[in-house]
């Protein structure tokens, strides 16, 4: 009796990776879905006016993920505040029932302006969401932490991988589903993973099965784990924070020169590095003919292996999580992110944007991470979601900069719009993040040689 005691205590306000890892996976396959299937959904939409004489924005893109950025500024720190104060399950399942509006608005509205507001609401809800998330991830026993970061990670790389192939076969279902009727399933998997030209192009209407599908899918996940994301009790026996506390934390927390160190370098000048890719990738593929308005011309692969890198990405990951690694680890995975987008950005032909491609969405995992757990674990325990909440908040704060930045600078419906320049500026930024890092570190270790477990 007393071993099952002791057991219940020591999981006391766990998280239930059963059920948190799949909702992580099929929340991960809603966001690349809408990654992959949006390009092309406003391709179909131009198409669809030039048909009739009139014309959609080119620049729709870059816009929309402008607006889903902004929120990013003050989304993350209003996470970590309202999980420290009501719990990172709560703030999580909200996040993901909030998430049903988007999908289904663009199920039953192409009007640009609903579109926008719904970027917005989709960043905000993914700020929401993605601080909760990886704060209930934290919270586990310590032998498990780099379990659970590493099947985190992977589960975003499992869902991410699903979403473009799933996206690619319901759109081209009437194609592809002859040749399954026919038992022509050579046919089949050449033309899905496009290796063979597929004959037929989407149209608006091909999109709306794909919206229904998220609305539905997104809403059984807040079902989850609103109900059982977490085992009962208090995790870290942490007394629940007032808004007087959660104030204090936040006074703690800016008197932490090590806070300040990763947050500049990791944060705000590696924050534009994120939003670089984020915003003119579509922009580099066209470049390059992988698609060509709503065709896809290999625009999946590279979806493709961008999503599937994030699975070994993921799992190196959980090698390092949960060990306090050493400063020199930021150094290296901001500076090798940072230069594989100058490559994404220089690059000329289709063999190499897949390589650096590979190469930055690899090191995408281990910043992701830098932001939350790699942050958390030098830093005292009981500011673990405020930290979070803040730092990526200032990430948010830096790609939102970029982001706006880019629109005048670097505009895709401009005539001398180079969609290699947003990648150069982004690449200098986050180098000169990596080598004020190193000089930090030099001069003030992260890993400290004692443990600072709390702040009190």
């Amino acid at each position: 009796m007393n071993q099952l005691t002791s057991q219940t205590t020591v999981l006391a306000g766990t998280a239930r990776l059963g059920v948190v890892v799949p909702v992580a996976v099929i929340s991960f396959f809603y966001i690349s879905i809408l990654d992959y299937c949006l390009p092309l959904y406003f391709g179909a939409l131009s198409a669809a006016a030039e048909a009739v004489g009139g014309s959609y924005p080119a620049d729709i893109w870059s816009k929309l993920v402008k607006y889903q950025i902004t929120p990013w500024i003050i989304g993350p720190l209003l996470a970590g505040l309202l999980a420290r104060r009501y719990g990172e399950r709560l703030i999580w399942a909200t996040a993901l029932l909030g998430k049903v509006a988007v999908p289904l608005l663009l199920a039953i509205t192409q009007q640009t302006i609903i579109i926008k507001a719904l970027a917005f609401w989709q960043g905000f809800t993914g700020a929401l969401m993605w601080i909760a998330g990886v704060s209930l991830v934290q919270m586990v026993a310590p032998e498990k932490k780099g379990l659970s970061n590493g099947l985190m990670m992977g589960a975003l790389g499992v869902g991410s991988v699903l979403g473009p192939l799933a996206g690619r076969t319901l759109l081209y279902w009437h194609e592809l589903g002859n040749l399954v009727t026919k038992g022509n399933w050579s046919s089949f998997w050449l033309k899905l993973f496009s290796f063979e030209p597929l004959s037929t192009t989407p149209v608006a209407a091909d999109f709306q099965v794909i919206f229904w599908l998220l609305t539905a899918s997104i809403l059984v996940c807040g079902v989850l784990i609103g109900l059982w994301g977490q085992r009962p009790g208090q995790f870290d026996r942490h007394d629940r924070q007032t808004w007087e506390q959660t104030t204090k934390d936040l006074r703690t927390l800016a008197q932490i020169p090590t806070f300040w160190a990763l947050v500049i370098a990791m944060c705000i000048l590696g924050g534009p590095v994120f939003q670089a890719s984020n915003q003119f990738l579509p922009y580099r593929a066209e470049d390059l003919g992988l698609k060509v308005g709503a065709s896809d011309n290999g625009w999946v692969w590279l979806q493709l292996v961008k999503t599937v890198m994030w699975i070994p990405g993921g799992l190196a990951v959980g090698l390092v999580a949960g060990r306090r690694a050493p400063g020199i680890a930021a150094v290296i995975m901001l500076g090798a992110f940072s230069l594989a987008a100058l490559g994404i950005g220089e690059s000329l032909v289709t063999w190499q944007l897949f390589t650096y491609v590979v190469t930055f969405e690899f090191f995408r995992q281990f910043m992701r991470w830098s932001h939350a757990g790699y942050l958390s674990e030098h830093m005292p325990s009981d500011l673990r979601s405020t930290a979070i909440g803040c730092s990526i908040t200032f990430s948010g704060l830096g790609s939102t900069i970029f982001a706006w930045a880019a629109d005048l600078l670097w505009n895709p419906a401009g005539a001398s719009f180079q969609s290699s320049d947003p990648f150069v500026a982004a690449a200098i930024l986050g180098c000169v993040g990596s080598l004020g890092l190193m000089v930090f570190d030099r001069l003030s270790p992260i890993r400290k040689t004692e443990e600072n477990q709390s702040s009190k």
